[in-house]
């Protein structure tokens, strides 16, 4: 067993025994293992990268050709952004609660995958190819990151005694966990624009055209403007709170499907670079 696998499989026990120490501190009420969940769950963020470091010095490549590589890298993205909101706001911790699960099964699910390295090929050997993956990273974050909190919005609005009321208590305001989902979803649509237009860029170089509606690239326009129709109830029809919150919550398969339902479901040329297989 290699040094980056080993790294990866701690990644994932530490992510696994956050999201438990989450669910036993909601249920035992046990509010210190909240902050014993976090710290547990960040820890894991260091192995993870390290093994990202090794894996890109070895196969000579940022993490972004292969099942394996994108998924896991997608999880690094969404605990980082998740750390950096409950270092920031130490009251949104329990939202690990909804986010570390879901990194978990990222990465657990992404370790049965082929992880065989491919090789850096002329056409992807780009600049732009770098800033198009890194956007795409950080929008996806972010809207992980908004659906966690229009979760937590619609499920404290909904319950009012209980364990989970408890829970929900201790969190910010309404108000304030609301405007969050917001910023996220407003911070994600511009990284999925600038994914957008780096990736376009990208394509006229690797393929001579900017755009060609290969599946991925029309399922990226629809996420883009699924979330463009949240801003514009938003902010122009004046949907906050519950409404704004559902519709955060929707929009979300909508962007895990062009994420990974496209490439298993259409033949495209970006499928072929995320699944590995040549068409």
């Amino acid at each position: 067993m290699t040094l980056e696998i080993v790294l990866m499989w701690a990644a994932v026990t530490m992510y696994a025994a956050g999201s438990i120490l989450y669910v036993v501190g909601l249920v035992f009420r046990k509010d210190r293992l909240a902050a014993v969940a976090t710290w547990v769950s960040l820890a894991g963020l260091l192995p993870h990268a390290v093994a990202i470091g090794v894996r890109w010095i070895r196969v000579g490549h940022g993490p972004y050709l292969g099942f394996y590589e994108v998924v896991s890298s997608y999880a690094l993205f969404a605990v980082l952004l998740f750390g950096i909101v409950a270092l920031r706001y130490r009251a949104m911790r329990p939202m690990g609660i909804f986010v570390m699960p879901v990194a978990f099964l990222m990465l657990g699910g992404a370790m049965f995958t082929p992880k065989a390295g491919l090789e850096i090929t002329a056409k992807l050997a780009s600049w732009w190819l770098t800033v198009h993956v890194t956007f795409a990273k950080l929008s996806y974050s972010s809207f992980i990151a908004a659906f966690a909190l229009a979760l937590i919005y619609l499920i404290r609005d909904r319950i009012t005694t209980g364990r989970w009321a408890e829970l929900f208590r201790k969190l910010p305001s309404q108000e304030i966990v609301d405007d969050l989902s917001f910023k996220f979803v407003a911070a994600g649509f511009i990284f999925l624009g600038v994914m957008i237009a780096a990736g376009a860029i990208w394509a006229n170089e690797a393929w001579g055209r900017y755009w060609g509606w290969d599946p991925i690239e029309t399922w990226s326009l629809i996420s883009w403007l699924t979330y463009a129709v949240y801003l514009h109830l938003r902010l122009t029809m004046g949907w906050r709170g519950r409404k704004a919150a559902w519709v955060a919550v929707i929009a979300l398969p909508v962007v895990l499907f062009a994420i990974i339902g496209v490439p298993i479901v259409y033949q495209s040329i970006h499928g072929a670079y995320l699944t590995g297989v040549e068409l």
